[in-house]
């Protein structure tokens, strides 16, 4: 049986498939089985009786060996100790040592016996998972994005750095095991929800939002965190039942559009604010903004009228106008600026200036945002500056006639005076003397020619352009005082006066009555020779307008100076014996009549005489 044993031994000895090497108490090597052969690549003859550190490939290692194994005073069993062994062809590799102590029945050392396993493998890949463990702790906590994992009970599998720190003070609630709920309750603990003061119903609303959240899949949720950070959240599912929790801060963006949206409101309040009508329309006539001032017009606000249809809403005129604007509208001429006149219900006009600007798809408008502005009160002023600047016009075309006229008028005169003066003269010197008195009598009356002339200008100086102080009166005390100033003329002429309705009128009385007496009395003067003469005066009201007429049966006017009558000194008949006068009365006339903002014409159509009719305002009866 003990040989046996023996030849049993021997063979497990040979046919393990580990190195397996014997040596001394002093370390050297008396054995080698077959594998350790075959691994070192030596003969027996050239290992047996030498020392094993020839087995290793580093001395420093083999002083490890030493003390953690074979030479230890210790009797006791080691393993797991790595190694660099190393060949006989000098290569090299790593194996783990593993053996014990042989002693005899006395307990004395007799030397060691080794298994060396080649992990040289193993090593590797253990290096590289150790490797690639560090490199993926150093690549997670590289990211800026928090991340956790929790398994099906809510527990930390894995989380990385910015996932801690983005909790803040709660940042030791955050191990691996740690569990949501800890989490989470430590986050309020510390105020890092700041919109939910911690111990509120809304906190722990909060609280269960935060935990089904973080169950998964959930939406992505943003919320104020810690140092007033914003932080978006997401939970994701995994295929094995865990959840991952992705935490990204992300204030930076949301400060960017909370300055965004406070310039929003800062913009909307000035598009609120503005005088101006502002309205942004798409190419499908949708509104798409229209500021307050914009809506009134249609009896909403902005915001009520956003979004609807404009062909649901504007009236045909301005639909069209809509239409007609982005069919004008042309990538080299996007802004265009035009007129348009509104009429209301009531008859009230309305002119807004409307600019527009069109937003280009390639070549065709898209959007038109338009700009409206009234400008009724501008229109209305270019208006009255351009009358005004027609009358300033005919004024001045006055003035240079009246200036001719004058001109001409006056030298007469003085042409008689100096041509009169120059005929005494000579026959004073030539000792003539007999014709003086004619001479005489010319310059006299040449003198009160023109002394009469300078008179006539004088009063029609005095006469302004405007009324500044207006009064009612009434028409028929006026042509009363008129007729009573010019009773001796009248009567001498045998001239009937036939009065009709006169209303009442806004202006000046004593003008008004300057007014009358002058046309009444060249009604009278103008008289014919063998027909007794008739002046009929009367008037009548229509649309706050009175019309005064004074016509009589005299000798007329021909229609072709019916504007030239109205001039300043323009006489048709030159026999003054016959027709006296300086010709400024129908200029006076027409002066008075224009300063009440009236006018004064022949009507040409009337036959048989001459009718002069005048306009004047008329006196409310609520300011009677």
């Amino acid at each position: 049986m003990p040989y046996a044993k023996e030849n049993f031994e021997h063979a497990l000895y040979e046919s393990f498939p580990e190195c397996v090497v014997f040596a001394d108490d002093k370390g050297m090597v008396r054995s080698l089985n077959k594998a350790a052969k075959t691994t070192f690549g030596y003969e027996d003859c050239e290992v047996i009786g030498k020392h094993v550190s020839m087995l290793h490939g580093d001395e420093a290692e083999f002083r490890i060996a030493k003390e953690e194994g074979f030479l230890s005073q210790s009797p006791r069993t080691f393993d797991d100790l790595v190694f660099r062994y190393r060949r006989k062809d000098s290569t090299e590799f790593k194996g783990q040592l593993t053996g014990s102590r042989v002693v005899d029945d006395q307990g004395i050392l007799q030397g060691y016996i080794g298994v060396i396993r080649d992990v040289t493998e193993q090593v590797a890949r253990d290096t590289y998972r150790r490797a690639l463990k560090r490199a993926t702790d150093d690549a997670l906590d590289a990211v800026p994005v928090g991340f956790a994992i929790f398994d099906e009970n809510e527990k930390v599998l894995l989380f990385n750095r910015a996932y801690r720190d983005m909790c803040g003070k709660a940042g030791y609630s955050v191990f691996v095991g740690a569990t949501l709920e800890g989490i989470l309750q430590a986050n309020m603990k510390v105020g890092n929800y700041l919109d939910f003061p911690p111990g509120t119903p809304a906190a722990e609303e909060w609280l269960e939002k935060r935990r089904a959240n973080n169950r998964g899949p959930s939406g992505t949720v943003i919320f104020r965190h810690g140092d007033d950070r914003w932080i978006r959240s997401e939970s994701l599912a995994t295929p094995h039942g865990h959840v991952v929790s992705l935490r990204i801060d992300v204030t930076d963006v949301k400060q960017a559009e909370l300055a965004l949206e406070a310039k929003q409101r800062e913009y909307l309040a000035l598009l609120q604010i503005l005088p101006e009508m502002v309205l942004r329309v798409d190419d499908k006539l949708k509104i798409l903004f229209a500021n307050d001032h914009y809506a009134a017009r249609y009896n909403m606000t902005g915001e009520e009228i956003s979004g609807r249809d404009g062909r649901t809403l504007w009236p045909a005129e301005q639909l069209h106008m809509v239409e007609e604007a982005f069919s004008r509208f042309t990538p080299d001429e996007p802004v265009r600026s035009r007129e348009y006149r509104y009429v209301a219900a009531d008859g009230t006009e309305t002119w807004i200036l409307w600019t527009g600007v069109a937003v280009f798809k390639g070549k065709k408008p898209v959007e038109l945002v338009t700009v409206g502005r009234d400008v009724t009160e501008l229109k209305v002023q270019q208006d009255r500056l351009a009358e005004q600047t027609a009358e300033l016009q005919r004024k001045n075309d006055a003035l240079n006639q009246f200036t001719a006229t004058v001109s001409h008028d006056l030298k007469a005169p003085l042409r008689h005076l100096s041509m009169f003066s120059d005929m005494i003269s000579e026959d004073l010197v030539s000792g003539h003397l007999d014709e003086i008195p004619v001479y005489a009598k010319h310059l006299r009356q040449s003198a009160r020619r023109m002394d009469q002339l300078i008179d006539s200008l004088l009063e029609y100086a005095q006469i302004v352009d405007q009324i500044d102080n207006w009064q009612h009166v009434n028409l028929s005390d006026i042509v009363a005082d008129a007729i009573a100033n010019l009773d001796s003329f009248i009567r001498e002429a045998g001239a009937l006066i036939e009065l009709g309705p006169l209303p009442r009128v806004r202006g000046d009385a004593e003008l008004l009555k300057r007014l009358c007496q002058n046309l009444i009395g060249n009604a009278v003067k103008y008289r014919r020779d063998d027909v007794a003469p008739i002046i009929k005066v009367y008037g009548e009201t229509e649309n706050s307008v009175v019309t005064l007429c004074v016509e009589d049966n005299g000798i007329g006017v021909e229609p072709r100076y019916a504007k030239k009558i109205f001039d300043v000194f323009q006489r048709l008949h030159r026999d003054e014996t016959r027709y006296p006068g300086t010709g400024i009365g129908l200029s006076l006339a027409k002066r008075i009549s224009e300063s009440h903002n009236g006018s004064i014409e022949l009507d040409t159509t009337f036959q048989g005489g001459a009718r002069f009719v005048v306009t004047l305002p008329e006196a409310p009866r609520s300011e009677e």
